[in-house]
């Protein structure tokens, strides 16, 4: 079994990449094929194709920076972690206006995949 926090850890890497780059198909990549996520008075959405849609949205109003770090790691079976992390985000609007700067608490499912890769398939967040 990999060490959870590692795991977690090596998600949180992953996510603030893709998100500092605005890059929705590296985004999309983080998620399995049956993943669900639940923006926060969103409905669900499924899939990576899907995901990678919503979170282009975002981008092509803003510029998207984040600072993600673990917060907690729970193993809940060889190839499943309980992770949550914090992210300290920061936007820029493309067109004019003032940026925002908020924290969220990203909570995720994860499960190694037989490739070996561990991917989202649940996740969940809320703005502090």
């Amino acid at each position: 079994m990999a060490d959870p926090m590692e795991v977690v850890k090596s998600m949180c890497a992953r996510y603030q990449a893709a998100v500092s780059a605005n890059d929705s198909a590296a985004y999309g990549k983080l998620f399995a094929e049956d993943a669900i996520r639940v923006p926060p008075g969103s409905e669900p959405e499924h899939g990576p194709e899907a995901i990678a849609q919503s979170e282009q949205k975002d981008y092509d109003v803003a510029k998207w920076t984040i600072q993600s770090r673990p917060l907690d790691a729970l193993p809940v079976g060889d190839d499943w972690v309980y992770g949550i992390a914090e992210a300290e985000v920061n936007t820029v609007p493309h067109y004019g206006g003032t940026g925002k700067s908020f924290k969220a608490t990203k909570t995720w499912l994860l499960q190694k995949q037989p490739s070996g890769q561990w991917l989202i398939k649940r996740q969940m967040w809320n703005l502090k």
